[in-house]
């Protein structure tokens, strides 16, 4: 995970959290900036707001620079580049500022409850328990963990979010599935149901105990406009090379790779419409046929006899085809991995690797991917792309 230090055309505050606009809340309402009640520094004090009245202009000069404002449709709004920088504020939405200048600025009239979607949760006590939103993340001090809530399908979350399957390893082994003490996400057996009927937040999975939560969209979900997208910092709505299909992407630089997906990504103007040069799959789609090693976003985009894999480096989904078995024979390392063994090579052109470590068991014999590192002392990642 890569961090980096706040500058001042990213924060608000020197604190780097965003504050309300100026006069966009009665001083003397309780819950209000320097009024008594209120719950802390930041937009997350007066979440839930109901359309707080913004300040009126018809120019950028009249809204203070300083705070990160411009005149949007006649009031001053705080510009942002995701939903969470709005937390109390409403939702990042696109618009035209009083110069004619696009961008994304928090819409006042949707503001979210402190503690549900929009809600950071680095500590992992942020989250509303009395509503049902949990924390999900890699662990206490993860900075991009987020509270959320479970869900049926998409309309049952917030703008930026998608209803998809949350994936964990059991703590004890259960389901059929080994434990593992080790992995700070694993869960423990008394929140996973084990038969018809138990209402127990986790069920039973292939690869894993599942829940379906609300998850933020993030490179290669579909999508209508940017709103679908900016759960995520950055992320705009932009069609992809082959289709008209739109995906949830982000701007890039033509002369520098700053795609995400590694190597599986490319960097070019697809969307004529928009205009901008964007990230999409080097495929030219994010979903393929189910082959191995193309691209997929959930299990069903590779068939009955396939999974989606992820690199947890690199975030790039591809493939796994079970109907392809292969066989390393002698020739399997400390790993019970080897090159080719009937495995096809990559849309890539990449060689695949072999995972035969236990031959005669079902869980060997097929091909899950490549190495896309060649690099000298680097360390081998798992793939289907080379580099660029």
């Amino acid at each position: 995970m890569a961090f980096s230090a706040c500058s001042k055309s990213e924060c608000l505050r020197d604190d780097c959290r965003t504050s309300l606009p100026s006069d966009s809340i009665a001083d003397e309402r309780p819950g209000s900036a320097g009024s008594p009640g209120s719950a802390g520094s930041g937009g997350q004090h007066n979440a839930g707001a109901p359309n707080a009245p913004a300040k009126s202009c018809s120019a950028n000069g009249e809204c203070p620079a300083d705070k990160g404002q411009s005149c949007v449709a006649g009031t001053c709004r705080v510009a942002c580049s995701s939903h969470f920088d709005c937390q109390g504020l409403g939702e990042c939405i696109s618009g035209l500022d009083a110069a004619g200048v696009s961008g994304h600025f928090c819409d006042l009239s949707h503001a979210r409850k402190a503690g549900q979607f929009y809600t950071h949760c680095a500590a992992g006590t942020e989250c509303d328990a009395t509503n049902n939103f949990f924390c999900v993340g890699a662990g206490t001090d993860d900075v991009d963990a987020y509270c959320t809530t479970d869900c049926t399908d998409d309309s049952s979350c917030a703008p930026g979010y998608a209803c998809t399957q949350l994936i964990r390893n059991p703590c004890q082994s259960v389901c059929g599935l080994k434990g593992n003490t080790r992995d700070r996400q694993c869960i423990p057996s008394d929140q996973i149901s084990q038969q018809d009927g138990d209402a127990k937040p986790y069920q039973c999975g292939n690869r894993g105990v599942t829940r379906n939560v609300c998850r933020p969209r993030k490179f290669c979900s579909p999508c209508q406009n940017d709103g679908d997208c900016m759960a995520v910092s950055n992320q705009v709505c932009a069609k992809d090379e082959k289709s008209d299909t739109k995906i949830c992407t982000q701007l890039c630089d033509l002369k520098h790779p700053s795609c995400p997906w590694g190597s599986a990504a490319k960097c070019g103007i697809w969307d004529t419409d928009l205009n901008q040069p964007t990230c999409e799959h080097r495929s030219g789609s994010c979903i393929g046929t189910g082959k191995s090693c193309e691209p997929c976003l959930k299990d069903a985009d590779c068939g009955a006899n396939g999974a989606c894999n992820a690199s947890s480096f690199t975030g790039e989904r591809w493939c796994v085809d079970f109907s392809v078995s292969c066989s390393c024979g002698d020739k399997a390392d400390a790993n019970g991995l080897c090159t080719g063994g009937g495995c096809p090579k990559t849309p890539g052109g990449l060689p695949m690797l072999c995972a035969d470590a236990t031959p005669d068991t079902p869980d060997s014999g097929y091909c899950p991917g490549a190495y896309t590192s060649t690099a000298l002392d680097a360390s081998p990642q798992m793939g289907c792309w080379p580099a660029n």
